[in-house]
C-alpha cells in the first residue's frame, strides 16, 4: 500500500479518493487553534448536538 506522503506521487487510491473531499483550509485553520481552543470547540459542538437531539425528542413528543 502507497503512503499518503509517497514521494513518486502515486497515491493508494482509497487514499486519492478522501483527499478529494478534504478540505485543507479547515485543517490549516484548527490547527492554528490552541489545543484549549480546539477542546472548547469540540465542546460547543458538542453542546449544540445535545440541544439538537433533545429538541428533536421534545418535538416528536
Amino acid at each position: 500500500m502507497k503512503r499518503y506522503d509517497d514521494p513518486s506521487g502515486d497515491l493508494d487510491p482509497v487514499v486519492h479518493a478522501y483527499m478529494q473531499d478534504v478540505d485543507r483550509s479547515l485543517l490549516r485553520r484548527n490547527l492554528q487553534l490552541t489545543p484549549e481552543e480546539r477542546v472548547r470547540k469540540l465542546q460547543d459542538f458538542v453542546r449544540l448536538i445535545t440541544r439538537l437531539r433533545d429538541a428533536g425528542r421534545t418535538a416528536r413528543g
